[in-house]
């Protein structure tokens, strides 16, 4: 008799698990070690990208630093010390390791190691002897010093004695070494990363080629442990169920821990029971017929709470030892909440971030006004919403915007810190109005009780307002719409307190500080604008007489009270066209468009007689002098102010307190007269070449200045 060995299954011999094991070894070997590859080159190239940065970034430096020196040099406010420095920092952090400085407006402090190569450190080197050199051309043009004995640390070699010309020179040269540092530390990251392809390339073959070996070795094991699916699928998580004609037929233990059942209690007609009463038409129609295939419902678990279940319904009628439906579902309750509330997220950052781009394009505060009104639309379209902002006494509250459908709550509070929402410096919801702790604004309201959302509006801690919103009562607006209000109630105070900045900034720009009237710069560009349109128009330099005196001897005080009182006199005496403007000191321009110089006599005639009239008891008297030309006098607005102040120089030398028309000085240079000497009346001033005048200033001439020295005579009244 032949005895027949018999053979066990065993899903897990040891055969298996060594194949297993093997096939899990060489692919967790490989993907280790390309990741270790990975992750090492991504480290380089990383280093490598910021040290690019950096390198490229010492070009826009060193320009920046050129910007910088010659702004300073021209008059402009600029720090070109600081640029410096951070270039002298950046290329020692490059070259020997450490933390690279930000720049402002543009990146953060960077740490980087030191630079590795010996070509990389020799350009660096170089950079840091040009940068050297930059600095010091740079401070020898702002102090006007030779440059023939500056250093060339660099080796550089420039042939211009100009020191603006050497330094744009070294400049360049600094700009095309920093190119070249940030090539070499590109070039040296490329090389990195083609080494790291071929690397992984045999990786992933040899990796290939094992796997494939060990496979077929493993389809042999797994003909052997078909059995064990059967319990995987019975201890697997997911919530299996089988439905057929009559119910339910199995239900997975999965299924029973889910509801807190026994297995036997969901079959038949039980698992309906635990459906939602709202998705068991989806579900009965899913069990006789298969579709929808994948669909979600509620399934009441053993703590009473509704579960969102995904789930999927497989066609099985067909076969023998089923004939039934396969319902196979996940909880994703977690997820779908996770997805709503990213979802939401999502639509409040849109939200957040086309606010941002419309505010941005808001140039003043009405159309930040008309931004908020759309933007309450946005938030809900039935609920009343209003800005309320506070004036410049910030002592009252005024509204500056209103939903546009809804209208506006119409809140009773006068100033700002008397809203409690303002005292805060937070959002507040108020569920309704009749509770003790309600805002007392709200209550004996017309309307009835009322829920609220007040929320602060600021800037730069600074309060501005309040954004102020009432709804239905216990019914407030949801988190989603606070938060869009609070995001609203942001950006608009940071867009209102910017306007207002700008606008403040921009009227000091252009104004005088003492008189309030146009500076020189802005009356400059309006005699410009004017010359461009074509316009004829007179020009006229005005200048009060014996002013050192006067302040002398009254005091400053006078002399400031002295100007107020002449811008005063002239914006009363002048048209509403014209100009009116301080040069500088105690002169004042006059722009009178479609007025020649003789019409502009005429005029100046009246405003001395107006000024003569007008001396409070309180400022000394005094007199102006006036030079006059006109645009057919020259074709420059420079030309026409040289003209102007031969005439201002020609009434100084004619006695003072009249006004003279300038002459263009003539074609040929004739014999000039003593500075010294004082012309007639009516006389043409000399020329003068070294005066500030006619190098574009806008200070006297020498010739006036020595007129309006002169001492007063003893027991004189000053004129």
């Amino acid at each position: 008799m032949i005895r027949r060995r018999r053979t066990s299954l065993r899903p897990f011999d040891a055969g298996g698990r060594r194949v297993i094991v093997a096939i899990f070894l060489t692919f967790a070997a490989m993907a280790g070690l390309t990741f270790f590859l990975t992750l090492s080159a991504t480290g380089r190239l990383r280093d490598r990208g910021t040290l690019v940065e950096l390198a490229a970034r010492q070009r826009t430096l060193a320009e920046r630093y050129l910007s910088e020196v010659l702004l300073r040099r021209s008059g402009e406010q600029a720090d070109p010390a600081a640029i410096a420095a951070i270039l002298d920092e950046s290329t020692q952090a490059l070259l020997e390791g450490g933390t690279a400085p930000g720049v402002n407006g543009d990146d953060d402090e960077t740490a980087v190691s030191a630079a590795r190569g010996n070509e990389l450190r020799r350009q660096l080197r170089e950079e840091a002897a040009l940068v050297s050199d930059l600095t010091a051309n740079g401070e020898a043009v702002l102090s006007r010093a030779p440059v023939s004995t500056l250093p060339s640390s660099g080796h550089e070699h420039i042939v211009t004695s100009d020191p603006v010309q050497r330094l744009r020179v070294v400049t360049a040269l600094t700009s095309a070494v920093a190119l070249n540092v940030a090539r070499t530390i590109a070039d040296s990251a490329d090389a990195g990363v083609s080494s790291l392809v071929v690397t992984q390339v045999g990786l992933i073959i040899g990796g290939l080629v094992v796997s494939l070996l060990l496979a077929a070795g493993l389809i042999a094991i797994t003909r052997r442990q078909t059995i064990h699916f059967r319990t995987l699928a019975q201890s697997s998580t997911d919530l299996v169920a089988v439905i057929g004609e009559d119910g339910c037929r199995y239900a997975s233990r999965s299924l029973a821990a889910k509801t807190g059942r026994p297995e036997g209690e969901l079959l038949g007609e039980g698992l309906e029971r635990f459906v939602h009463e709202d998705d068991r038409v989806v579900l009965a129609n899913a069990a006789s017929t298969g579709e929808p295939s994948a669909f979600t419902f509620r399934l009441r678990d053993a703590a009473g709470t509704w579960r969102h279940l995904e789930a999927r319904a497989t066609d099985l009628r067909s076969d023998r030892q089923l004939r039934g439906i396969v319902i196979n579902a996940r909880d994703a309750t977690d997820r779908l909440q996770l997805e709503r509330e990213l979802s939401t997220q999502a639509q409040r950052d849109g939200f957040a971030s086309q606010l941002s781009e419309a505010l941005e394009m808001a140039d003043e505060e009405q159309e930040v006004f008309d931004v908020v009104e759309r933007a309450m639309l946005d938030i809900s379209e039935a609920t009343p919403m209003e800005l309320l902002l506070s004036d410049s006494s910030r002592a009252n509250l005024r509204r500056a915007a209103t939903h546009p459908s809804a209208g506006a709550p119409s809140c009773p509070v006068k100033s700002p810190f008397s809203c409690v929402a303002v005292r805060r410096g937070s959002a507040v919801v108020f569920d309704t109005s009749t509770a003790l702790n309600s805002c007392p604004q709200l209550r004996d309201r017309p309307v009835g009780a009322c829920s609220a959302v007040c929320v602060p509006i600021s800037f730069m801690g600074r309060s501005l307002g309040v954004l102020h919103t009432t709804g239905p009562d216990a019914s407030p607006l949801g988190s989603d719409a606070v938060a869009r209000l609070s995001t609203l109630a942001s950006q608009a105070g940071a867009r209102i307190g910017t306007v207002r900045a700008f606008e403040k900034t921009q009227l000091q720009a252009s104004t005088d500080g003492l008189t309030g009237l146009s500076n020189r710069r802005t009356i400059e560009s309006q005699a410009r604008e004017v010359l461009r349109e074509g316009r004829s128009f007179a020009f006229v330099i005005a200048d009060l007489d014996r002013f050192k005196a006067l302040n002398d001897t009254h005091g400053h005080e006078a002399g400031d009270r002295a100007l107020r009182l002449f811008a005063q006199v002239t914006e009363q005496a002048i048209r509403d066209d014209d100009l009116l403007g301080r040069w500088g000191g105690e002169e004042f321009v006059l722009v009178l468009p479609d007025l020649d110089r003789f019409g502009a006599l005429s005029l100046l005639d009246r405003l001395r007689a107006r000024l003569a009239a007008a001396h409070p008891g309180e400022t000394a008297r005094f007199t102006a002098s006036f030079g006059v030309a006109d645009s057919t006098q020259a074709g420059t607005i420079d030309e026409i102010v040289k003209i102007a102040d031969m005439g201002l120089y020609a009434a100084k030398a004619g006695g003072r307190d009249r006004a003279k028309i300038g002459e263009p000085p003539p074609a040929t240079n004739g014999a000039g007269g003593d500075s010294g000497d004082q012309a007639e009346p009516g006389e043409k001033p000399p020329s003068e070449p070294g005066s500030r005048r006619q190098r574009g200033r806008a200070t006297p001439s020498l010739h006036r200045a020595a007129l309006e020295e002169e001492p007063p005579s003893s027991g004189v009244q000053i004129r």
